[in-house]
């Protein structure tokens, strides 16, 4: 019998989830994979067929694009509870992006065929789904015209805000954005160097509006925080 576990507090904190209830179990259980993945694997590469929908079960999935030059452009990352593999154009059989673990997974795939045969008698789990991707859309939407109208630092700052809501978590007088990052990733999900993303980090330090705990971002005053990089 495939059994799964979520930690409830990743799940309660992050209001973008689809999860899966007994009964989506039980229906799904003689076609579930549970496949275990160490930092680096991938789950699927860009030009490969698409087969599975996938749900992380553990640890955490990037998803990305290459550009032409050769850019790794990060898209999304997926936590415990969320569902990707089916946001792709339905045009094409063959995935366009890469989603490659970014530290030890737990993966549940499921066929494309049996989940689409689930779904249309599920209008309740399609409704959910719906909802997820609407509101990746949307992150998707507003970070593309960040990177037409803003500065790195406010393009940062603006990042920092949306993972806050995602994955903040109280400490003290702050917030704890529970979350690691490494300086490259933040600067692929903002469209900006390395370098550059390393400089605005010191000055957010030095200013006092950020600091670190663990190697995840502390905020010791979110009503301070969200009031930089908006207009005066």
């Amino acid at each position: 019998m495939v059994e799964v576990r979520m930690s409830t507090e990743s799940i309660s904190k992050n209001k973008s989830l689809i999860t899966l209830d007994k009964d989506m179990l039980q229906r799904f259980k003689p076609y579930i994979t549970i496949n275990t993945l160490c930092k680096g694997n991938f789950v699927f590469q860009a030009s490969t067929p698409k087969k599975c929908f996938y749900i992380v079960l553990k640890g955490r999935v990037k998803l990305f694009r290459v550009s032409e030059i050769g850019r790794e452009i990060t898209q999304w990352f997926c936590f415990p509870g969320e569902i990707f593999g089916l946001a792709e154009s339905p045009e094409t059989n063959q995935h366009s992006i890469f989603a490659q673990c970014c530290e030890p997974c737990e993966v549940i795939a499921i066929p494309l065929n049996q989940f689409n045969n689930f779904i249309q008698s599920s209008p309740d789990v399609a409704l959910k789904i719906i909802e997820q991707l609407s509101v990746r859309l949307k992150i998707v939407g507003d970070t593309l015209l960040d990177f037409t109208s803003d500065d790195v630092k406010t393009r940062l700052v603006k990042l920092l805000k949306r993972l806050n809501k995602r994955f903040g978590v109280t400490h003290n007088d702050g917030v704890i954005i529970n979350i690691v990052l490494t300086h490259k990733e933040i600067s692929d999900m903002i469209g900006a160097c390395r370098q550059s993303v390393t400089t605005a980090l010191g000055e957010l330090k030095a200013e006092g509006n950020i600091s670190l705990i663990d190697n995840r971002f502390f905020i010791p005053s979110v009503e301070k925080f969200e009031k930089l990089g908006t207009m005066p």
